[in-house]
């Protein structure tokens, strides 16, 4: 993806190393034991000593025994957003006044794609219905977004298919979401260590206003098929969750689409009072970003050689005055202030639990570091 490379690899100014350390004099490949670590002054040099992994620091990567030493960033998100235009949004020429829904909504959302804590976020952007008719607004190929992923940090295609955009038509729901799903799933599997998640903002169920009549208008354009979709997806693989925004009421059919989805829950945005639309409708996608930001930093290939052994591995929260806290193993988080694998069998990453998370994200002069001990006299790494 193009935003890839235009993306910071720290996520909200987190900064992270992993220090891989290889075993030293020996050559039965014997494991480290105990991977104790010493939380003093980050200059220490690795170095091994009766068997453990001991003086592990930010900078000790001069001793003979680290054998690389590399960043290692918190995994990315990617907001994959299909926006409601439908007229009830704000088309003054069905009677609807865009102050109360459409003006304050997507003044936020530029807010938002523009705020300096997005970083580590990228977002694609379509907006439906698309066509001219009702048999081009259902076949319509909402797959491709108007604006493709674009890395927050550089938010100005975004900022410009809101400006270039007004509310008219009616809801075809179950098609653009199967087009985010299939967006979503293409962006997931070409970026497997991102977090990719579905965002549906929309002000009501789905369906048109036909000769005086609301009706589906598209094939099964109905609520419980538009559920249906979002629990696929999340079943899918890779598995998309999907968030949804109601703007206006509250919306219980929504939430049928958000639990199907993964998450609980519509987040509601009411209408009644249009200067606090704005702020309401930041507060959801604020929340939606704290859910999709993932703790999660990516184990990088061992030195040549070598094997890391998952069983020898401190994760340390280093704050801004560079005072580091080991954190505890937990398998099921229930230490809130530890850690797990992605998969205690085949780990690829490592994840922090919630309380963990939180206080890795909210220093921005903090850091995490992960230090391994590695098997030794593998051969060469495929």
């Amino acid at each position: 993806m193009s935003a890839r490379s235009a993306r910071a690899h720290i996520v909200g100014a987190i900064s992270v190393a992993l220090v891989a350390a290889a075993g030293c004099g020996g050559s039965d490949g014997s494991k480290f034991q105990g991977g104790a670590l010493d939380a003093g002054p980050p200059n220490n040099s690795g170095y091994v000593e009766g068997g453990t992994l001991v003086h592990i620091g930010p900078q000790g990567t001069s001793s003979a025994c680290v054998s690389s030493s590399a960043n290692a960033g918190l995994a990315n998100a990617n907001l994959i957003v299909m926006f409601d235009k439908s007229g009830s949004m704000g088309d003054v020429a069905e009677g609807f006044d865009p102050a109360v829904k459409w003006t304050p909504v997507t003044a936020a959302m530029k807010a938002f794609f523009s705020d300096p804590k997005s970083g580590g976020l990228a977002a694609s952007m379509q907006f439906f219905p698309q066509g001219t008719d009702l048999t081009s607004v259902c076949g319509y190929p909402y797959s491709t977004p108007l604006v493709p992923l674009t890395a927050l940090a550089g938010p100005a295609p975004l900022l410009a298919a809101i400006d270039a955009t007004q509310p008219s038509g009616g809801t075809p729901t179950l098609p653009a979401l199967n087009g985010a799903i299939s967006y979503a799933q293409q962006v997931a599997t070409a970026n497997p260590n991102d977090r990719t998640v579905i965002v549906l903002v929309t002000d009501g169920d789905p369906g048109f206003g036909i000769n005086g009549k609301f009706a589906a208008g598209c094939q099964d354009n109905d609520i419980p098929h538009v559920a249906s979709a979002a629990q696929a997806a999340l079943s899918g693989t890779p598995s998309i969750p999907t968030y949804v925004i109601g703007v206006g009421s509250d919306f219980t059919n929504l939430n049928a689409i958000a639990s199907a989805g993964g998450t609980t829950k519509a987040i509601i945005v009411p209408v009644s009072n249009p200067t606090q639309t704005a702020p309401a409708f930041q507060t959801a996608l604020n929340t939606i970003r704290a859910a999709s930001l993932p703790c999660q930093l990516t184990i990088p290939p061992p030195p040549d050689g070598h094997q890391i052994n998952p069983d020898t591995v401190n994760v340390i929260l280093v704050n801004g005055s560079s005072q580091q806290t080991v954190l505890q193993y937990s398998a099921d988080c229930s230490n809130v202030s530890g850690w797990h694998y992605d998969d205690a069998a085949t780990p690829k990453n490592v994840v922090l639990c919630p309380t963990a998370c939180t206080q890795a994200q909210g220093d921005p002069s903090g850091g995490v570091m992960i230090a391994f001990g590695c098997l030794t006299d593998v051969g060469p790494t495929r």
